[in-house]
């Protein structure tokens, strides 16, 4: 038996209302579907993190209307959100990460992973000055968005890459929100340490903050952000299925190339409430860098894989999941075949 970890959460009230919000928009929004069904499309995604800005370039950049769609996305505020979401049919397909996807599969959910859009695990274990090596983390507090999320996932394998185990050395992991809560709660020293994407990570510098992990630096393959939607969405819906992989698509390679620069920044500033030009700046640059390693947005079975056995101790009913389950790459491959995204990879040159 597993021993029992320490988790706790100080943010299922935001839950609540990030929850309520994103029914509300939707039942705004969903009326509008019956009139034109077949183009109109509610994306949800689950965090304020640069990992879905090729969803948000997608829109912005008008490439879903140029495939037949007209996208609405939305944020849902945490990954069970966006599964619940997918669930209910109020939005159709998501970007969102692998640990709440598995979690909702196995637990009998009608959903699949259709295509990987980042291919690393795009976080660094930010700690307050007092922590200086691995053993100061013993009896402290880690901070992440919410359970199951990427950041938690990435919490998990930075601890395990330092050595440490939660429940052996009573590791507390705390909800504590979006990216700038937890840099908060770091520097009032509510907690002691959190996983933040490198974009963010110029403002914990400035406030005296150190790196302890880099996880973009690791050699291993993690699917940190992937596209998903219901079985039965794809059966019945091919070709807007299709029609969003190929938006998606035109966003990420739009987003590589250095022209669009000015595009990407725009974007960036809007969704993730930045306001210096240093922050856009800084927040551009690492944007690029996390997208890098994604040459074709397969879904990878080690990327996966990976992302599942780092959070079967937080939830044991994985440790049977194989990816092979959670995988359709059909659409992606047609893709392929067809020469889509290489044309996509060369306007993105």
């Amino acid at each position: 038996m597993l021993p029992k970890r320490r988790i706790f959460s100080v943010t299922g009230r935001a839950a609540r209302v990030a929850c309520l919000c994103f029914v509300l928009l939707a039942s705004m929004i969903l009326p509008s579907f019956a009139q034109d069904s077949s183009k109109k499309l509610l994306v949800a995604y689950a965090g304020l993190i640069s990992t879905h800005t090729s969803v948000w370039l997608g829109e912005d950049q008008g490439f879903y209307k140029r495939h037949g769609l007209d996208v609405t996305s939305v944020f849902t505020g945490s990954g069970s959100v966006t599964s619940q979401a997918l669930l209910a049919g109020e939005a159709k397909v998501a970007s969102t990460s692998v640990g709440p996807t598995a979690g909702a599969i196995v637990a009998g959910a009608d959903m699949v992973i259709l295509a990987g859009t980042i291919h690393i695990l795009p976080y660094q274990l930010w700690v307050t000055p007092q922590i200086r090596q691995p053993a100061d983390l013993r009896g402290k507090r880690v901070a992440i968005s919410t359970f199951g999320s990427g950041s938690h996932l990435a919490a998990e394998v930075a601890l395990q890459q330092l050595g440490l185990d939660t429940a052996r050395d009573k590791i507390a992991i705390l909800q504590v929100g979006t990216q700038p809560e937890r840099v908060a709660a770091l520097v009032t020293a509510r907690i002691e340490a959190t996983p933040l994407e490198p974009g963010f990570g110029q403002a914990a510098r400035d406030k005296g903050l150190t790196v302890m992990v880099d996880l973009t630096k690791l050699d291993a393959p993690y699917l940190n952000t992937v596209l998903v939607a219901s079985r039965r969405y794809l059966k019945e819906n091919p070709q807007q299925t299709e029609a969003f992989l190929k938006g998606t698509i035109d966003g990420l390679y739009f987003l590589s190339n250095p022209a669009n620069e000015r595009a990407v920044k725009s974007v960036l500033a809007r969704h993730l409430k930045l306001s210096t030009p240093q922050g856009i700046q800084i927040m551009y640059d690492a944007t690029i860098d996390i997208h890098a390693k994604t040459k074709v947005p397969y879904a990878t079975l080690a990327g996966v894989q990976n992302m599942v056995d780092a959070l079967y101790r937080v939830n044991p009913r994985l440790a049977k999941v194989k990816a092979a389950e959670l995988i359709d790459n059909s659409f992606i491959e047609r893709l392929d075949k067809s020469g889509y995204i290489a044309e996509a990879m060369k306007r993105g040159r």
